[in-house]
């Protein structure tokens, strides 16, 4: 296990709509980062309208919830290509913010594994 004050941890929700698969696929192809992780929840929009009655939730919905460990030296750099590349600026794209890492371990994937189809 390495120091943690080497990392950095960039956390981001996005919308269900395939935006986590392109922003790993570009992190990966593009900057040969392979520390990303997607996972499924279940959010609620915060700043959106709630169109329900008083003392109710909205409804959640389905949201891809995104971390990657960085390099801490390229973090600020790595947080803006982020925010870019998964389009967080537009409406509903999702929130984006960086942090420690608690613990982290360095590795590499074989060079000939393929990207999933789906």
């Amino acid at each position: 296990m390495t120091t943690t004050s080497q990392y950095k941890l960039i956390t981001c929700i996005l919308p269900g709509d395939g935006s986590d698969k392109k922003l790993m696929r570009a992190l990966r192809n593009e900057l040969k980062i392979n520390t990303a992780n997607s996972v499924s929840c279940l959010g609620l929009e915060i700043l959106a309208d709630a169109d329900t009655k008083y003392g109710d939730l909205p409804e959640p919905t389905l949201v891809r919830k995104v971390d990657v460990v960085v390099p801490a030296a390229d973090a600020d750099a790595l947080f803006d290509y982020i925010y870019e590349k998964a389009d967080i600026g537009r409406i509903g794209g999702g929130a984006l913010w960086l942090g420690e890492v608690t613990a982290a371990s360095d590795y590499a994937l074989p060079e000939d594994i393929p990207d999933e189809k789906r």
